[in-house]
């Protein structure tokens, strides 16, 4: 495993130059000529929050926490934005870059993973609009918010280990790029996003922490809003749990981009 992620990051010191060349392509394409610019990244949390808020406090009043509601939903639409996003980035990395792949040999992660950094450009961005929220909700910042941080480093394995998979099988398949925004919109409802892992049933919460989002958006709601730490032994089972799948799809993808340039 060690062997593993030093492979990783020798692969990112000897490619960085064509990894950040690949950033600022995407980055520059995405916010060319778009008025709003950067915006963008706060405009989707954002809103669904002030239709959740609208929903569950005017339309259809119902009492989901005791946080405050735009606090509540905010605190799971920021990592489900940078997931979701990531998805839809990494996915047509490979075959919408079929030409570089087939001219010149460089590790094939870079592009799936230079589409994740985007996203977390993003996320960053949305991180400062929630920072900004709980000052204007009161609040307090408490020794528990730096839980904030390995919680953002457990999303990001997740997510990297997800998209290599998908990344991949697209490859092969490419349903899995025109089903994606269906089976998100799945992933989406099977994430506490508007409502408490608490009203998830005892019996269902095995399955329900399989998706590594739940435990992840629960942690942040309970660490950095509630200002309570989060249990030592569950982060332990997450983390290993996000190492093995690391480990797999990272040797799937080695194992399958043998093949790309035939396929693609």
């Amino acid at each position: 495993m060690i062997k593993l992620f030093y492979k990783f990051l020798k692969y990112y010191k000897d490619y960085r130059d064509l990894y950040f060349i690949l950033i600022w392509k995407q980055f520059s394409v995405r916010y060319k000529q778009a008025i709003l610019g950067v915006v963008w990244a706060v405009i989707q949390p954002l809103s669904l929050m002030g239709i959740f808020t609208l929903v569950f406090s005017r339309i259809m009043p119902v009492k989901i926490s005791t946080l405050p509601q735009p606090i509540f939903f905010y605190s799971g639409l920021l990592p489900w934005a940078f997931f979701s996003s990531s998805v839809n980035y990494s996915i047509p990395s490979l075959v919408s870059n079929y030409d570089l792949i087939r001219k010149i040999y460089f590790p094939r992660e870079i592009l799936p993973i230079a589409g994740i950094a985007i996203a977390f450009i993003d996320f960053m961005i949305a991180a400062v609009i929630f920072i900004i929220l709980l000052f204007l909700y009161h609040i307090p910042i408490t020794w528990c918010a730096l839980y904030f941080l390995p919680l953002v480093a457990l999303l990001l394995l997740f997510t990297i280990s997800f998209c290599l998979i998908l990344t991949v099988v697209n490859v092969y398949y490419r349903d899995v790029q025109l089903a994606i925004n269906f089976l998100l919109q799945l992933w989406f409802f099977a994430t506490p996003i508007f409502y408490p892992i608490g009203m998830i049933p005892a019996k269902y919460k095995f399955f329900i922490y399989l998706n590594p989002l739940c435990f992840i958006i629960d942690s942040i709601r309970k660490s950095v809003i509630g200002g309570a730490p989060i249990s030592p032994y569950a982060f332990l089972f997450m983390f290993c749990y996000a190492i093995i799948l690391f480990v797999i799809s990272f040797n799937f993808f080695r194992i399958a981009e043998r093949k790309f340039a035939d396929v693609l």
